[in-house]
C-alpha cells in the first residue's frame, strides 16, 4: 500500500457516521480517512471497484485508494485516500437542505403511514422544490448499489447536494464515504461468523431497514457488470479480504440479479 504521511500542522477532523466518529485529514487536495472499526479502506476501494464496473459516469463517483497512514506522533495505521471534489461548491446534506428551508426529514420519514416509496417519493418532491433538481432515478440508484454492498451508513447526512454560488445551480455530489459496507465492521460482524448470517444483520437506511425495500424503488436496467467486476476484484493489488467474498456472495443473491449485467 502507497504511505500517506500526514503533517504535523494537518488538521484532524472528526467525521460523524451512525457507528460513532472517525478521524480524516485533508491534505492539499486529498482526503486522508483512518479505520476505525475494521476494513473500511478495502471496503471503500472495493465499492470503488463495483462502481468502475457499472455503466454509470465517471463523474457520478468518487475513486479510493488503501493506503498506510503515519501520523505525526509516529503512529502507523490503515486506512484510504480519495480526491476532494468540491472544489469551489458548497456541500449541503439531505438534511441540511431540509433544514435551511425550515423542514425536516423526520415528518417523512417518521411518519408510520407512509410505506417506503410513499417517503422516498415525498423527500424527492421536497429536494425538486428546493434545488429545481429532479434526482429520484439517481438516488434510487444509490439505493440499490448500497443494497449490492450492505452498506449500512446511507443516512441523511450522507446524501450530499453542492450548491454553485454563482450560477445557483444545485447538483447531486458523487456517490462517496461507502466505508460502512461490505461487513467491514469487524465489532459488529466478526470474522468467526458465516457471511450468510450476517448479511441477515446488517440494516439499511434511510427510507426503509430492509435492503429488498430499498432495493425496490429502483426502476431502471441493470448497471453492474458482472464479468468486469469479477475481473476487477481478481485482478486487484490488495488483499481484498472478506470484502471479496462478499461481492461474490452478492453476485449470487437472487434479489440483487435485476441490478447486475450478465
Amino acid at each position: 500500500m502507497e504511505r500517506m504521511i500526514i503533517p504535523s500542522d494537518a488538521e484532524l477532523i472528526i467525521s460523524t457516521s451512525s457507528k460513532g466518529d472517525q478521524s480524516k485529514w485533508l491534505i492539499g487536495n486529498t482526503w486522508v480517512k483512518e479505520n476505525n472499526r475494521g476494513y473500511e479502506n478495502i471496503a471503500e476501494y472495493v465499492a470503488f471497484l463495483i462502481l468502475d464496473s457499472s455503466n454509470l459516469p465517471k463523474t457520478s463517483f468518487i475513486p479510493y485508494t488503501p493506503c498506510i497512514i503515519k501520523k505525526s506522533d509516529g503512529t502507523v495505521t490503515e486506512g484510504c485516500y480519495s480526491n476532494d471534489f468540491r472544489g469551489s461548491l458548497q456541500e449541503v446534506t439531505l438534511e441540511r437542505l431540509f433544514e435551511v428551508n425550515f423542514e425536516t426529514t423526520d415528518d417523512i420519514l417518521g411518519n408510520g403511514r407512509y410505506s417506503t416509496e410513499d417517503k422516498f417519493n415525498a423527500v424527492l418532491e421536497k429536494v425538486h422544490l428546493f434545488t429545481g433538481q429532479d434526482v429520484s432515478l439517481e438516488i434510487s440508484q444509490m439505493l440499490a448499489f448500497d443494497a449490492f454492498i450492505l452498506n449500512e451508513d446511507r443516512h441523511t447526512n450522507n446524501i450530499l447536494f453542492l450548491y454553485n454560488p454563482i450560477t445557483a445551480v444545485w447538483k447531486l455530489a458523487p456517490i462517496f464515504d461507502n466505508g460502512l459496507s461490505l461487513l467491514s465492521d469487524l465489532k459488529d460482524y466478526p470474522m468467526s461468523k458465516p457471511i450468510d448470517i450476517l448479511k441477515k444483520k446488517v440494516k439499511a437506511k434511510p427510507f426503509n431497514s430492509s435492503f429488498k425495500k430499498q432495493l425496490a424503488l429502483y426502476k431502471g436496467a441493470p448497471f453492474i457488470n458482472r464479468k468486469l467486476l469479477l475481473n476487477r476484484v481478481t485482478e486487484s493489488p490488495y488483499d481484498l479480504g472478506r470484502a471479496k467474498e462478499v461481492v461474490m456472495s452478492q453476485l449470487n443473491d437472487a434479489h440483487l440479479q435485476g441490478i447486475i449485467i450478465g
